[in-house]
């Protein structure tokens, strides 16, 4: 009898939890998992304030779900609106259909919690959609060049000061990256970068409370010298266009509030009918199944999750972190309601710290039971956090776009290497070189086959046919990386010789792209990149629907 799995929202939980399942039923064509979510991508909400702050492009946080589960042949996609979980029936129902499950994993995410704090969602900016980023990124863009040529002093303040509310993870690394940002935007508007000004708002006498005293200490610190203003105990009471409004003090004049104080359960969920308990968060029992629907087969992962580890008096933080653990218990426990299994998982804690970047080269750490790391190192950590989610869905695909876009795409040499890798090489200045060596190669390469010892010494006829081509293929610019890759290997294992080593310094050099300037790559790299990409992911698709 088939047997239907249906996954709401693909945030962290959603994903891993679906390539989980994926995985556990590869092999039985009876279970069908379907995952449905607005997007037809990923979207890496831990990085938003990269996409904000313009540190990297906004598809560089978006992961298509179809490069992700390409060879799931198991896992449907949909992309709809989820409005109600019709529990007795057990059926989800959205704006353009209705899916039937035998189990069914609510992941939808969370949203800013406002509090009820006038104005909030009329006058400010949040960061939990990409939509979100991308509208605080066009204003603060446009903020800053309005304000770099406004004459009066009072409304030129307010239009280059920034309010930052909340000190959680969200809010200490947007301020992080404002702190570089700033300098990108007075350079663009030709302003002294001390004229923007950066407050950060926090309601508690303490900031960054997710990590200890020492820890915190040094990140206030850093922010203080890097000239943030910071302010305790400051309740903000009221939002307004132009200023906000703090308890017991003078209103601050601007026109930026970036809300990060809260997170609450997606507004839909609300609508389940599933008992919740503080943000709205749905209440499970240590199996991560909804309370009060266990023999319905409804289970509850990532933020919209009231997960408790057994004889803990609080809930895990909403994080990523807590998110991917509590996607394990969840596909482990589906899969033995549906194999009809008494082996289920209790949901237990196992937060490895903390990792908080402050921009691109300064970071703190809080691992292995309490380690202390700051700095540079610190930010690597983080870098290396994301990678291992990626590793843990298995997609080489995401890994390796991340790579490109935080560490070699990056403009304003805003990436944890710095200048190394962040600039874009200008290969025309290659070209002579390219021109130059491929002539010689193929020159070369004729002088092998006909027997006299060239660049490479004397090498077989067939090895001078190989070096004839490869000369050409670099000549000509047509795959010029795997051209010279293969020059590379020429000389290791054929050549190294130390007279004839200035092939391989040169080969090296010319794996910069170098056939994309004045070359047939133009052409093929474009080419190949559509052809590979669609035999292997198939063709991206805005909407995803069930077949």
């Amino acid at each position: 009898m088939t047997k239907n799995i249906v996954v709401v929202g693909a945030g962290f939980a959603g994903v891993l939890t679906t390539k989980k399942l994926a995985k556990r039923f590869k092999s039985n064509s009876d279970v069908t998992i379907t995952l449905i979510d607005r997007h037809s991508y990923f979207t890496y909400l831990t990085e938003l304030h990269e996409v904000a702050t313009e540190r990297v492009q906004p598809d560089a946080v978006q992961y298509d779900l179809q490069h992700l589960f390409n060879h799931a042949k198991n896992v449907k996609l949909v992309t709809d609106n989820v409005t109600q979980v019709d529990k007795e029936n057990k059926k989800v129902i959205a704006e353009n259909g209705e899916y039937p499950f035998d189990s069914l994993v609510i992941s939808m995410g969370g949203e800013p919690n406002d509090f009820g704090t006038p104005g909030v969602k009329e006058n400010g900016y949040t960061l939990w959609s990409m939509e979100d980023a991308i509208a605080l990124r066009t204003h603060l863009d446009d903020v800053v060049r309005r304000g770099s040529g406004e004459h009066d002093p009072a409304k030129r303040q307010a239009l280059l000061t920034i309010v930052v509310c909340g000190s959680g993870f969200t809010g200490a690394e947007t301020i992080g990256e404002l702190i570089d940002y700033k300098k990108v935007l007075a350079k663009r508007y030709r302003l002294d970068v001390n004229e923007i000004k950066v407050i950060l708002v926090e309601a508690a006498p303490t900031i960054i409370n997710m990590l200890d005293r020492t820890n915190a200490s040094h990140a206030e610190k850093y922010l203080k010298d890097n000239g943030i203003d910071i302010r305790v105990s400051s309740a903000i009471t009221q939002v307004n266009p132009d200023s906000v409004e703090i308890k017991d003090q003078d209103p601050i004049s601007t026109q930026t509030l970036i809300w990060t104080a809260g997170v609450k359960t997606n507004h839909t969920a609300d609508e389940f009918g599933i008992e919740s308990g503080r943000g709205g968060r749905l209440i499970t029992n240590k199996y991560l199944q909804a309370q009060g629907f266990e023999d319905k087969s409804i289970y509850v992962a990532g933020d919209d999750a009231n997960a408790t580890e057994e004889g803990a008096e609080r809930a895990v933080p909403q994080t990523a972190q807590e998110a991917e653990f509590e996607a394990y218990v969840v596909a482990h426990n589906v899969a033995e309601d549906i194999n009809g299994g008494q082996s289920y998982q209790a949901f237990k804690d196992k937060n490895m710290g903390f990792m908080v970047s402050f921009g691109y080269r300064y970071g703190i750490a809080q691992v292995f039971g309490g380690k202390r790391i700051r700095g540079w190192f610190a930010t690597a950590m983080k870098h290396g956090g994301n990678l291992l989610y990626f590793w843990r869905i298995r997609s080489g695909y995401a890994m390796w776009k991340y790579l490109m876009d935080e560490i070699f795409k990056t403009e304003n040499k805003r990436t944890v290497l710095g200048s190394n890798t962040a600039t874009n090489t200008n290969v025309l200045w290659t070209l002579p070189l390219r021109l130059f060596f491929g002539l010689g190669l193929f020159l070369d390469g004729l002088s092998n086959m006909g027997g006299t010892a060239g660049w490479m010494t004397s090498l077989s006829p067939a090895m001078g046919t190989i070096e004839l081509i490869l000369g050409a293929l670099i000549f000509f610019g047509l795959a010029t990386w795997c051209a010279n890759f293969l020059v590379i290997l020429g000389f290791l294992f054929l050549v190294h010789t130390w007279p004839a080593s200035w092939i391989l310094f040169v080969a090296f050099a010319l794996l910069n792209g170098s056939g994309r300037t004045f070359g047939l790559d133009i052409w093929f790299v474009p080419w190949l990149q559509r052809t590979w990409g669609k035999s292997r992911y198939g063709t991206p698709k805005s909407i995803y629907k069930q077949k």
